[in-house]
């Protein structure tokens, strides 16, 4: 029998890698515009709000609220190499002072998961240059 794949590792093109690499550090940090103070994530080269394109690498808080979330237990996960995570809780989550991102709540019942929920990052290695930043109840 064929093993499963591991998870699927992230390409970390230039403009992604400042991300990765802090996370890779346990540090949370997204671009801030330097004329209006938006800030993006998903990394992009130019201002959300502005289109200006001085955005600064800058350190957000590591802590937030659920916005939203969903709950896979889709065994199409195993797949994907989430078999020993599954059930999977996938949230977009306001960080504090930052802008809204998609990552991985863990260390939670599934009936105490709700929207508004107190949320604190940690990070998990994925290789020598990244991390990823995952979720935790506070």
């Amino acid at each position: 029998m064929n093993a499963l794949p591991s998870k699927p590792l992230p390409e970390i093109p230039e403009l992604t890698r400042p991300f990765w690499s802090a996370a890779r550090e346990g540090r949370l940090v997204m671009q801030k515009c330097s004329s209006c103070g938006t800030v993006n994530f998903h990394p992009k080269p130019w201002c959300i709000e502005c289109g200006d394109r001085n955005l600064v690498w800058t350190e957000m808080k590591q802590e937030g609220a659920v916005y939203s979330y969903t709950i896979s237990h889709s065994v199409a996960m195993n797949y994907l190499g989430w078999q020993e995570e599954l059930p999977v809780v996938m949230c977009l989550i306001d960080i504090d002072g930052g802008a809204r991102m998609y990552a991985q709540l863990t260390d939670v019942a599934e009936q105490d998961i709700h929207v508004g929920m107190r949320v604190k990052a940690y990070f998990e290695p994925i290789g020598e240059e990244a991390g990823i930043p995952k979720f935790r109840p506070v």
